[in-house]
């Protein structure tokens, strides 16, 4: 349980971060890109695509994870918004935890009021739990709420181009229920130990902002078909990514130092 003071902290960070005009910004955009913007150009190039595909249709057709259909157009779209969106969808919640993480230790030092967070009757631990609770939060408000609109906006699209609705397969939920609570809590405690060395938002934000490219990688996979994604792939990805997270996590807390956080 949260004591009174962690969680104290918690609403502290969430007001803190609404200032920051920037980050909110930065979720924003990427949010409406990967969620919504991208998903509806392909439904709409889809429909105004020629059945006959050529060389295109061929080559998803030997694809792995490709079943048929009358409708080439049905098919390519199924496999793009079931494989290849997730892939650039955790791009949200990599995002979101990066701005929130760095708004939340970084701005303790630009407010200076670190210091007396610091004197503070809680330990390093309790106040390193309830700043990664902080980014958490957001990052799955965020990544929750952009798949709510991307449904909205994408079974709206197809139902009105297509006359039928594609409800989002398996690959999904895992994508975001596990893999994306997982891949938050790395991104957190990676963006908590560049955050404790920066001394100004920005600075942490664009060395946090690396943690982005394995992602564009896994996505770019997709294209290639180097990896596809599947939910045994996918449920592979999130256990890695927790055990990588638990184990990060406690090397952080352990060395955690007053003298390391006020340099």
């Amino acid at each position: 349980m949260l004591s009174s003071m962690q969680k104290a902290i918690i609403q502290k960070d969430l007001r803190f971060f609404k200032t920051t005009k920037g980050n909110i910004v930065s979720i924003v955009i990427v949010a409406l890109m990967f969620g919504v913007a991208f998903p509806a150009l392909f439904i709409a190039i889809m429909y105004f695509t020629p059945e006959d595909m050529g060389d295109f249709g061929d080559l998803l057709g030997v694809m792995p994870g490709i079943v048929g259909e009358t409708d080439m157009s049905l098919t390519i779209l199924s496999f793009v918004l079931n494989s290849i969106i997730p892939a650039f969808f955790l791009m949200i919640p990599v995002i979101a935890t990066t701005a929130m993480a760095t708004a939340s230790f970084v701005g303790e030092k630009e407010k200076r009021t670190l210091e007396t967070l610091l004197y503070s009757p809680l330990s390093l631990r309790e106040i390193f739990s309830s700043k990664v609770l902080s980014a958490f939060f957001l990052s799955m408000i965020a990544t929750v709420g952009t798949f709510i609109a991307y449904l909205l906006v994408s079974q709206t699209l197809i139902y009105f181009m297509f006359g039928s609705l594609m409800l989002p397969g398996v690959n999904w939920y895992i994508t975001v229920f596990l893999v994306a609570p997982a891949l938050t809590l790395l991104a957190v405690t990676i963006t908590s130990k560049i955050s404790a060395k920066a001394q100004s938002m920005e600075e942490a934000f664009q060395k946090a902002g690396l943690i982005t490219l394995p992602i564009i990688l896994l996505a770019a996979s997709q294209f290639t078909g180097l990896m596809m994604l599947n939910a045994w792939i996918l449920l592979i990805i999130a256990a890695l990514l927790g055990i990588v997270a638990f184990v990060m996590m406690k090397s952080a807390v352990r060395n955690y130092n007053y003298e390391m956080l006020l340099k």
